[in-house]
């Protein structure tokens, strides 16, 4: 037999065909599997993106079985909301969700995670993102004359034009760096071939925008109900989020009211290939914990709002008489009979404590508290939340004018630590704290729009509080658009005690690189202050004023 390199091309064919006829059979067999494992594998891909309650339903009937913990198999589950709630987790103790693998997408842009009165209840590994996005993007094509007014093409991929909401509106390079902050206040007209023109903008504002940057404005897609923020923590005890990452939110990344000892390990919030940015508000925002949160380890970038932010709530004084006030609550009053209050009078002067006996419900805001508030300077949308009235008696008696804020000493997030993290990119402040006996150590904070690490009240948005024995050491903090470190008060009074700034390495050409107000003792040490070229800074990168006892 002839070799089959000696073979014509005729004979070959005839060759091949001879040989293979018998198996002809079998890779048609062959043939057909493959196509009907293709086609079922893409029919399973579609049907994995059909919204369900499947993710919700394997956790609650593990509850239900009493399980102390369940394990989601790995994958990428499509997640119907119910009630604006993807998976809600209410009234459970002592429980684990591994999700290690585990991607929940949302289906709408309303709230993924809901925990409600749970004690002990850890999630670790899981991954939420949604789809659509609550935020579209697209490059500018047209600035007005004005500067107050950009025609946008919405990229492919992104919500159409037609989603698009007036509540943030930032400005990325073509670089895709961030180059201002937000917009507010602004008006959506939607252009036709999926065009936005954004008008109105805010005259006292010039973020440098040019054409063939990029926007991104928050948008809205829903069916139902909607409630903001990714992961909210209500009325919880302990509660633990481990390897935790967040892509996506319609407002905060994590957000916990009324809860304590919460601990965030290695959580991480960032944006995906091709995303111009994360979360539209803030990363990680605590109000009214007993005992302040510990984030440690984790990483926040890209947000729409500050990296961490701290707080309790102030309420307004509208009159008093001795021991007894009338205070308008910021929505919900926090304050409880027993509690010690922080009491900041309308010029900023911080007053002695006093101790709640009584509290009683008085109706609603009146003529004469509109009359009181004239005078006060908060955010309009902050002045509208103040519309119950309270009764309040103090155990002893004070002078406290209208315009004065008391708040809660027990629920302003006291004994918090935010150690060995990473915050950064983002239009506001990286970590601002309201609260007292705490930590920031050993964090990196980079190119925030305002301050890197911000220490305040802040009386326009009615959160409270000032702070006194903490402990800010160790962190890098590079490249802010206003101070690096900013101790801050409410005039020109003390009303901050006991703050150590030590062994941080500050580098910016925004001086002063440490500006303090208001601090009554505390030590300024070993920190290595530099240029954005790395040089020395000058003597003018520390500021202090309205401060006493700081050794240096």
């Amino acid at each position: 037999m002839k070799s089959v390199r000696h073979l014509r091309h005729a004979e070959m064919l005839n060759l091949i065909k001879k040989k293979t006829d018998h198996l002809l059979p079998w890779l048609l067999l062959c043939i057909g599997c493959s196509a009907l494992l293709l086609s079922t594998t893409a029919c399973s891909q579609q049907a994995s993106a059909v919204p369900s309650r499947e993710l919700p339903e394997m956790i609650c009937a593990a509850i239900e079985r009493g399980d102390p913990s369940v394990r989601i198999p790995p994958g990428r589950y499509f997640v119907q909301p119910e009630d604006g709630t993807h998976l809600l987790l209410e009234n459970i103790k002592d429980f684990t969700i591994e999700a290690t693998g585990v991607e929940m997408v949302c289906t709408e842009t309303t709230r993924a995670v809901f925990i409600e009165n749970c004690v002990n209840l850890k999630i670790r590994g899981l991954t939420i993102d949604y789809d659509p996005l609550p935020y579209t993007q697209g490059e500018i094509v047209e600035i007005s004359k004005d500067r107050k007014s950009h025609i946008i093409k919405i990229q492919e991929g992104f919500p159409h034009a037609e989603t698009a909401i007036v509540f943030k509106h930032s400005i990325y390079t073509a670089e895709r760096e961030l180059r201002f902050g937000s917009y507010y206040r602004m008006q959506i007209e939607v252009l036709p071939d999926n065009h936005l023109r954004i008008y109105g903008l805010n005259p006292a504002k010039d973020g440098g925008e040019q054409v063939g940057d990029f926007v991104v404005i928050s948008s809205e897609s829903l069916k139902g109900r909607y409630h903001p923020h990714a992961v909210h923590l209500y009325d919880s005890d302990s509660t633990v989020l481990e390897n935790v990452t967040l892509y996506a939110s319609p407002c905060f990344g994590f957000l916990e009211e009324h809860s304590t000892e919460s601990v965030y390990r290695k959580c991480v919030i960032d944006r995906r290939d091709g995303r111009l940015h994360s979360l539209n508000a803030d990363g990680f925002h605590s109000k009214f914990a007993e005992v302040g949160p510990r984030i440690e380890n984790c990483r926040a970038m890209w947000m729409g709002d500050d990296g961490v932010n701290i707080c309790g709530s102030y309420h307004m004084v509208v009159a008093s008489d001795g021991h007894s006030l009338r205070v308008l609550a910021k929505r919900g009053l926090d304050i409880e009979v027993g509690d010690s209050l922080q009491i900041l009078d309308e010029d900023g002067h911080l007053m002695p404590q006093a101790r709640v006996r009584s509290i009683q419900p008085v109706g609603k805001l009146n003529a004469s508290d509109e009359a009181a508030l004239k005078s006060v300077h908060l955010l309009p949308r902050v002045m509208e939340f103040l519309q119950d009235a309270y009764r309040i008696e103090l155990d002893q008696s004070m002078d406290i004018g209208a315009g004065s804020v008391i708040a809660s000493m027990n629920r302003m997030g006291n004994g918090f630590s935010v150690v060995e993290s990473e915050f950064g990119n983002l239009r506001s402040r990286g970590i601002l704290i309201k609260a007292n006996n705490g930590e920031i150590r050993n964090n990196r904070v980079v190119n925030c729009h305002i301050q890197g690490i911000k220490i305040a009240p802040e009386y326009i948005w009615l959160e409270s509080g000032a702070s006194s024995n903490l402990q800010v050491t160790g962190n890098t903090v590079i490249g802010s658009g206003a101070e690096s470190i900013l101790i801050d008060n409410i005039g020109a009074e003390t009303i901050h005690k006991d703050i150590n700034i030590t062994r941080n390495k500050l580098q910016s050409d925004r001086f002063p690189l440490i500006h303090i107000r208001g601090l009554d003792g505390g030590r300024l040490s070993n920190n290595e202050l530099l240029r954005a070229n790395g040089k020395p800074a000058p003597e003018s990168a520390v500021i202090i004023e309205h401060s006493r006892g700081i050794v240096r």
